[in-house]
C-alpha cells in the first residue's frame, strides 16, 4: 500500500514532507508542505508523530476537584424561600433575567424557584442570599416551630 498525504490524499511519490499545522506534525505531498512548518523530509512508511493536544498546557497541574457546598445537617433552606426571592429581586428592581445573569443561572430556574415548583439546592441558595443579601438558611429547630436559635 502507497503512503498518501495526509491533506489532500494524494500518493506521496518521491520527496514526502513532514511538516507542522497548527500544532500537528504530518507527512504531506510537496504541494501541501507549503501549508505548515518544514519540519524535514519523512519517509513514507514512517508514521507521522504524534500531535501535540492544543488544549494541553505544559507546566500547569491538573484542577482540584469542585468543593461542595453544603448547609450544616440542622438547618435547611426556609420554606418561604419563593417569597423572599421574589421580594428581594423586586425591590432591587431587578427581572428575573437581570438576576439570572448576575448569578449565572438561566431565567427559567428563577421563574421555576420564585413560583415554588424548584426547592435551591445549597449552591443556588447562598448564590441567591449573597446576591440579594437576605437569609435563606433557616435551624431545622425553628421549622419545627421552637424557639430560633442564636447563631
Amino acid at each position: 500500500m502507497k503512503a498518501a498525504c495526509e491533506i489532500c490524499g494524494s500518493p506521496l511519490h518521491a520527496s514526502p514532507n513532514r511538516v507542522e499545522i497548527d500544532g500537528a506534525v504530518m507527512v504531506v505531498c510537496g504541494n501541501c508542505a507549503k501549508l505548515g512548518k518544514l519540519i524535514g523530509p519523512a519517509t513514507p512508511k514512517a508514521p507521522p508523530a504524534p500531535s501535540r493536544s492544543p488544549f494541553r498546557v505544559k507546566g500547569l497541574a491538573p484542577r482540584p476537584p469542585p468543593v461542595s457546598v453544603t448547609i450544616e445537617p440542622d438547618h435547611d433552606v426556609d420554606p418561604d424561600y419563593n417569597v423572599k426571592i421574589r421580594q428581594a429581586r423586586e425591590k432591587l428592581g431587578l427581572s428575573q433575567e437581570q438576576l439570572g445573569m448576575m448569578i449565572n443561572e438561566k431565567p427559567s430556574l428563577i421563574k421555576m424557584v420564585e413560583s415554588k415548583k424548584l426547592k435551591p439546592d445549597d449552591a443556588l441558595a447562598r448564590k441567591f442570599m449573597h446576591q440579594l443579601k437576605i437569609n435563606l438558611i433557616v435551624s431545622l429547630s425553628e421549622l419545627e416551630g421552637g424557639r430560633p436559635t442564636n447563631t
